[in-house]
């Protein structure tokens, strides 16, 4: 296994992504559920080393309870949206429908400009609110991708309605993302991946703020 898989994932399709690594490993992006997850490694005889949470809507972590059962992997995720992961009605678990909440304590609370290096892979978190409080962008130099939760889409952001959001916030986010020169591939929470370049030109929310 040489490239990042995604899968997507629940009833609202979350983007989750497995990252090959060394040793034999992998570590996995956001998983909504475990199944589809533990299937992908077994078929690519790799073992789940570690599991990265972009932040605490419940379509992003739903099933990192049961994996990190599952694994021992341990779980890395935003300092700041914590309370979200210990709550069914500030993670937004009612948009499950109906599934069953299974909170998680981060193993490794990160914070802004946090860098870790999982099985030879380095990532670096950038503290990027406005869809929630801990929203991260997190940066993979390996794979010359940012992992980006909701905080920006293929022609579009993440809603500021919910729990911590704020859409001050997420003008601030934006104008920061802006001058982030490096053309990042963006491996987005929903829908397509895209690119830094592109959604400068096209994205209406990027080019305004």
């Amino acid at each position: 296994m040489d490239e990042i898989i995604t899968i997507p994932l629940g009833v609202l399709s979350a983007n989750c992504y497995i990252i090959p690594a060394d040793d034999n490993k992998v570590i996995v992006v956001d998983p909504a559920s475990t199944g589809e997850v533990t299937a992908i490694a077994d078929t690519n005889d790799a073992e789940i080393g570690a599991i990265i949470i972009t932040h605490g809507h419940y379509d992003h972590f739903a099933g990192a309870a049961a994996l990190k059962e599952i694994t021992g992997a341990p779980i890395y995720a935003p300092d700041l949206d914590t309370e979200m992961f210990q709550s069914a009605e500030k993670s937004w678990a009612r948009f499950m429908y109906g599934a069953p909440f299974a909170p998680i304590t981060p193993d490794v609370a990160f914070q802004d400009g946090d860098e870790f290096t999982l099985f030879g892979v380095t990532f670096r978190a950038m503290n990027a609110p406005g869809h929630t409080a801990g929203s991260c962008l997190i940066f993979c130099d390996k794979f010359d991708c940012i992992f980006t939760g909701d905080v920006i889409f293929r022609g579009s952001v993440g809603r500021t309605d919910g729990y911590s959001g704020s859409s001050q916030q997420c003008m601030d986010t934006l104008r920061k993302i802006k001058r982030i020169e490096h053309n990042y591939k963006l491996m987005c929470g929903h829908g397509e991946s895209t690119d830094l370049a592109t959604e400068k030109r096209y994205n209406p929310y990027l080019a305004n703020a």
